[in-house]
């Protein structure tokens, strides 16, 4: 006796028909509601990613809030005897109301700031002054000093010998203190008191002026900890700059340190000015909430802050992070928007395929639910029953997939995504309710006739286009949108509706091609081509899904290869603009010699020194400015720059000329006019435009000579404290610029194009956008297989129908494979032929409406580029794919076997 299954055996009957259609539908809604939770989870850790890569190497004085203030803030002890607890003796009745300031400022600041904020530390500090001794060595080059009043000095320096300056009483010389290494250059012994020339033509005189002070050395110092970051705050202190041109004495320049009360005697003596600044924790930093942190830090320096009493001496605090964390806002933001229109594509085609797999199911159980309807269950009841049970299978999946996200990503992105995310279980259960007609449950031929499209679909489909047009329309005339005020629906939703759009237009031609090979095979005598073009045509179920799914694998591609391709040039572009040449060595003055010898170096093809010179007069026709000069030898910085984007050109400027030849910024051009211009009263002639001189940083406006002109006009010399280097081809530029520092010696600056390039192309969130864009892509590639396999299990009966038949009238098996051949190959096609439409069409999308400048270093929006190794080998990739995939879906598409196609057909 056969025993009879339980509730569980005919649960899981149910369930597992098809089984591959019910795997399908959990794995796309588990896909979809993963990607849905965790992308925005993943973006705000990019976001924090971006934050401590762009905070990570900061120096303190780009990091922290900084201030200057020319002149005196405001005497007097602090209200509050704490604030000046840990100050050196005496500073707190001079600098103590200025600290009280201080600190009520940084109490109101805002909560997500002041964590990462210090107490106020400041510094009063003059002008240099020349002081000289009665006798000054031969050897000793002159010394002026920077009269500063710290009220943390004795905190952060160690004596070395004497003693820490006293208060000045107005009588005898001021008491100063130098730090070691200061006073061994200047020459200046403890006890030594120096004073201020009488005639400053003459220092080297004995004659010191009767109505200032003379300055005495009570003590040398050294930095209790050298590498402290508050010494980039102050003016040269811990040692002596030292200049020397050549064509005079040297000059040492270093801070003098003298008591807070000796300070604010000294008053007006020599041009005061103070240096302000909280200290930042860049670590604590990188733990913040960005869109807060950067909130609160616009806060903090929109706003000044008073240093007086009265409230009318206002400084104002700044701060780099300011702008590292609006870079990396915008990079995120701009970054989401790229990312979003790259996955509306596969989450669109994911809800497809689910409804194609729900179509699926009801074909295979229309037997089930024919004979239900026959025995009396209303359409209403079976759509809850398909209602519940594809809500069975998707709500699980998509919590699962939702609490896996939440574990893996574990950045807080607010509710939102979430509920949207487990809220995608609901769509089988929708498409399983919905799909269910009355048609269908009738026993029909629907491959006889071709379809017949209601006026509603039609209506529908207009809608759509029409909406796609308006929606691309409104992106080119909006233009580009900011990329701090997060991601624009618009952008999102109009290549949305542009790929369905573009999926609709090609379903619409997609048979045009197939209608004109039916005509020919009907000419014919061959088999394979007349039912399987008709086929086609008849029995076109799934083609739409099938087209969209295939169609946004080929546009991934294609879209992923010029987007990236564009953020490279961008990169590549903005890091020309800031280096100006293969290397770029910046800092002391360099002279003709030390120029001709880097030239000398093995790897250097030239060399060119660039002076952004001093301001300068330039009248033209409609009115007068004041312009720096950029000065260079042109020819050689046209060779320099050769095939750089905005490169200074070749044989632009003739050096010599009568009358002397400049370049004008843009800028500068607009607002001067054409015509006759004057530079320093000698008439000049304007060859040409530039909107920047790459490797020069600084105004607008400016215009650009030889160094033959510019000492012609203006009687300067040229004595640039930049060198530009072109490196020849295939040398390594880190090795060529060691060997260049070596020749410099003295401290400098080395700025390398290609790790300038690679440091942008390194940030977090180029990174993301490089591996999603990947990933979406392998994720269309793979959705298409699954829309080709589910293809192919939707058209099974009606192919198994015509394939046994036309077997039971002599067909071999190899023609049957092409019929069969004839469901894919021209989707392929068409596909492809669409995608690469579609892919052209989507960056210049982007391009449009997103700000790619965050990615680029700065500079204008970059132009859409080409990278042809890289297209050609992504659109190889996806078309070797779905060629695979359209082989398996040929070989995956069995037909039922002859006598059950014959024997269903005679019952």
């Amino acid at each position: 006796m056969t025993r009879a299954p339980g509730l569980f055996a005919l649960t899981r009957r149910r369930f597992a028909t098809p089984r591959s259609a019910a795997i399908v539908i959990v794995a796309l809604i588990a896909f979809a509601a993963f990607v849905i939770a965790a992308a925005p989870r993943a973006l705000v850790g990019v976001v924090r990613a971006e934050v401590a890569h762009q905070i990570a190497d900061m120096p303190a004085i780009s990091r922290d809030l900084t201030a200057t203030l020319l002149g005196v803030p405001g005497f007097g002890p602090a209200a509050d005897p704490d604030v000046a607890a840990e100050w050196d003796a005496g500073a707190g009745d001079v600098f103590g109301a200025l600290g009280q300031l201080l600190a009520d400022n940084r109490d109101g600041l805002e909560p997500a700031l002041a964590p990462l904020v210090g107490p106020a530390q400041f510094a009063l500090f003059g002008q240099p002054t020349l002081v000289v001794p009665r006798d000054l060595p031969a050897d000793a080059p002159f010394g002026l000093v920077q009269l500063l009043s710290d009220p943390h000095a004795q905190q952060h320096l160690r004596l070395v010998e004497g003693e820490w300056a006293q208060p000045w009483d107005g009588d005898g010389p001021v008491p100063v203190v130098l730090s070691a290494a200061a006073a061994e250059t200047m020459q200046w012994d403890v006890g030594e008191v120096r004073g201020v020339p009488a005639d400053p033509g003459a220092p080297t005189s004995d004659e010191w002026a009767d109505d200032l002070p003379a300055f005495e050395l009570v003590g040398t110092a050294e930095a209790a900890d050298p590498e402290a970051d508050r010494w980039a705050h102050l003016p040269t202190s811990l040692t002596a700059t030292v200049f020397d041109d050549g064509n005079r004495r040297p000059q040492a320049t270093s801070v003098a340190w003298v008591d807070a009360a000796t300070r604010e005697s000294l008053g007006e003596f020599d041009d005061p000015e103070m240096v302000l600044w909280y200290p930042t924790d860049g670590a604590a930093a990188l733990g913040a909430e960005p869109g807060q942190l950067h909130s609160a830090l616009r806060a903090a320096t929109s706003s000044s802050v008073p240093v007086d009493e009265a409230g009318q001496l206002r400084v104002r605090f700044d701060s780099e992070v300011l702008s590292v964390l609006s870079t990396a806002l915008s990079r995120a933001n701009s970054a989401s928007a790229i990312l979003a229109v790259a996955a509306v594509g596969p989450l669109a085609v994911s809800v497809a395929l689910v409804v194609l797999a729900a179509a699926l199911m009801i074909r295979r159980r229309r037997a089930d639910l024919s004979l239900m309807s026959a025995r009396g269950a209303p359409l209403a009841r079976l759509r809850r029953l398909l209602l519940g049970e594809g809500l069975i299978l998707g709500l699980p999946a998509a919590v699962a997939a939702t609490a896996l996200a939440t574990a893996v990503t574990r950045n807080d992105a607010g509710p939102l995504p979430t509920i949207v995310a487990i809220a995608v279980g609901v769509v089988p259960g929708l498409a399983l309710a919905f799909t269910l007609r009355p048609a269908l449950l009738e026993r029909t031929r629907s491959d006889l006739d071709a379809p017949v499209r209601s006026r509603g679909v039609r209506i529908v489909e207009a809608v759509v286009i029409l909406l796609a047009v308006v929606a691309v329309a409104q992106l080119f005339l909006r233009g580009i949108g900011p990329a701090t005020d997060g991601i624009d629906p618009l952008v999102v939703v109009a290549p949305l509706l542009a790929t369905v759009a573009v999926a609709l237009l090609v379903v619409r031609v997609h048979p045009l091609p197939i209608a004109a090979a039916l005509r020919v095979a009907r000419r014919g005598r061959g088999v394979v081509g007349l039912v399987g073009a008709a086929r086609n045509l008849r029995e076109s179920s799934a083609g739409t899904t099938a087209v969209l799914a295939m169609l946004v694998a080929v546009a991934i591609a294609v879209f992923s290869s010029l987007v990236l391709a564009t953020v490279d040039r961008g990169a590549e572009v903005a890091a020309q603009r800031d280096v100006g040449g293969d290397i770029r060595l910046s800092g002391p003055y360099f002279d003709a010699d030390t120029i001709d010898r880097m030239r000398e170096v093995d790897g250097v093809d030239d060399a060119v020194g660039v002076l952004r010179g001093d301001y300068v007069s330039v009248v033209g026709p409609s009115g007068r400015e004041s312009v720096q000069v950029v000065v260079s030898e042109v020819d050689r910085l046209a060779a320099v720059q050769r095939g750089m984007v905005g490169g200074f050109p070749e044989g632009l400027v003739a050096p010599g000329s009568t009358p002397p030849q400049i370049v004008e910024s843009t800028v500068l051009a607009d607002g001067l006019g054409e015509g006759r211009t004057t530079v320093v009263t000698e008439p000049v002639e304007v060859v040409g435009t530039l909107e920047r001189v790459l490797g020069v940083q600084g105004s607008e406006k400016f215009l650009v000579m030889d160094e033959t002109d510019y000492a012609a006009v203006t009687g300067f010399g040229f004595f640039p404290r930049s060198v530009l280097v072109d490196v020849a081809d295939g040398t390594d530029a880190a090795a060529v610029a060691a060997e260049l520092g070596d020749i410099v010696g003295s401290a400098h600056a080395v700025r390398i194009l290609s790790e300038s390039t690679a440091e942008i192309q390194a940030s977090p969130a180029v990174s993301a956008l490089r591996f999603v864009l990947f990933a979406a892509l392998g994720i269309a590639v793979g959705l298409s297989v699954v829309a080709l396999l589910l293809i192919a299990g939707v058209a099974r009966d009606s192919r198994s129908r015509v394939i046994a038949l036309l077997r039971s009238m002599g067909l071999d098996r190899a023609r049957a494979r092409g019929i069969v051949a004839w469901e894919f190959v021209p989707l392929g096609v068409t596909a492809l032929v669409g995608g690469v439409l579609l892919g052209a069409v989507l960056p210049l999308l982007v391009v449009t409406s997103i700000d790619l400048r965050p990615f680029t270093g700065g500079g204008g929006q970059p132009a859409v580029a080409v990278d042809p190794v890289l297209s050609a080998t992504l659109i190889a990739v996806v078309v070797t794919a779905l060629a695979l995939a359209v082989v398996g879906g040929v070989a995956s598409a069995r037909t039922t076997s002859m006598a059950t196609v014959l024997r269903t057909e005679e019952d």
